[in-house]
């Protein structure tokens, strides 16, 4: 990779091969997906088999892809106000049935799920599944007492497909497709080779560039028509070890000299600024004054090969406090690929919004 200070920042990961040692194991036992979604939905079209009526309670706040794709296969939902800003949901907006599932979600890694466990002390017959995507070997992943819980790896790990579904109280897991998939995660794959590559060369050339872009694009139309496939077997024994120590430290680190460096920023705060013991911040994420406040800091970074992005993007109709929070918030990338010359510059970019 270029020593240079000014190499691209963000984006899909590159291809690194083998994560080092040491690592964290993961749940066992397990089903491994391509995609989380499609364990999610295993999961939902498992229980309705055995629950007619069944509807699962997902926050206002959420993915709107993940969303999408459980709608088109035919699973009711119902939404509840849950947000990051808030240490847990607006429990008076939650009320499900006996035999509905509950969707709770780990927001950016830095949730505690005492919340949580207090809640559902009283709930019997409501299937609970956590989604640990932003940090899937927290404590509270480690330890939880959900009737389900998965991840999509791919979120935080350089592998083209990947996701973990285990259950903490023993329950049946569904299995995946088998023989599906593999076209788009070869595709992102090797766009995953090419940018590294690209980001390898002393003088990048743009043209390799598109042709990786082309091929990420491609790769995860062609992976989300195949949403219940299986692992590939290709990233199978790169996720055989766990998740590496080393990273989740780099990336608390990185998010740590984001905040002490950070304050006090005029157009931007951090949405957090702490987490349970345990537990791996995503990334830095910012709360902007504005909309157009986060559009410009978002434009300025993207002019400095910065690819900073919106978990998630939210169009009407949806609640007043998600949809404010979509405009405004902001996720700095900062993960295990990047070290403290990056944090600095992304910084000083930030102070100049």
């Amino acid at each position: 990779m270029k020593a240079d200070a000014a190499r691209e920042i963000g984006s899909e990961f590159h291809w690194v091969g083998s994560p080092p040692e040491p690592c964290i194991r993961w749940h066992e036992p397990s089903a491994w997906f391509a995609l989380g979604r499609g364990a999610l939905q295993g999961i939902c079209q498992k229980h309705r088999s055995g629950a007619r009526g069944s509807v699962l309670h997902v926050p206002d706040y959420f993915c709107p892809e993940v969303v999408k794709s459980l709608r088109r296969a035919g699973i009711p939902l119902k939404s509840y106000a849950d947000e990051p800003r808030w240490p847990h949901p607006h429990w008076d907006s939650l009320k499900p049935q006996k035999g509905d599932m509950v969707l709770v979600v780990n927001y950016f890694g830095v949730r505690s799920g005492r919340f949580w466990d207090a809640w559902l002390s009283g709930k019997r017959g409501v299937v609970t599944i956590e989604d640990h995507t932003h940090d899937p070997v927290s404590e509270w992943a480690l330890t939880s007492r959900a009737d389900y819980a998965f991840a999509s790896l791919r979120k935080t790990l350089p592998i083209p497909d990947g996701a973990i579904l285990w259950s903490p109280r023993a329950r049946a897991l569904p299995e995946p497709q088998q023989g599906g998939g593999l076209l788009g995660s070869a595709l992102k794959l090797t766009a995953m080779v090419l940018k590294k590559s690209y980001l390898a060369a002393q003088h990048p050339d743009l043209s390799l560039k598109a042709i990786f872009r082309r091929l990420q694009v491609d790769g995860e139309a062609a992976m989300t028509e195949a949403t219940a496939a299986g692992l590939s077997p290709w990233t199978r024994p790169v996720l055989s070890r766990g998740f590496p120590k080393n990273w989740r430290r780099k990336r608390e680190a990185n998010v740590w000299r984001i905040l002490k460096l950070g304050a006090p920023w005029t157009q931007a705060k951090p949405l957090f600024d702490s987490w349970p013991h345990g537990h791996c911040p995503f990334n830095p994420v910012l709360l902007c004054s504005s909309e157009a406040a986060r559009e410009t800091l978002r434009l300025r970074l993207l002019r400095a090969d910065i690819y900073a992005t919106v978990h998630w993007p939210l169009n009407p109709p949806v609640s007043d406090h998600a949809l404010d929070l979509s405009r405004r918030i902001l996720t700095i990338p900062l993960d295990q690929r990047y070290d403290v010359a990056d944090v600095d510059r992304i910084v000083s970019l930030i102070k100049l919004a």
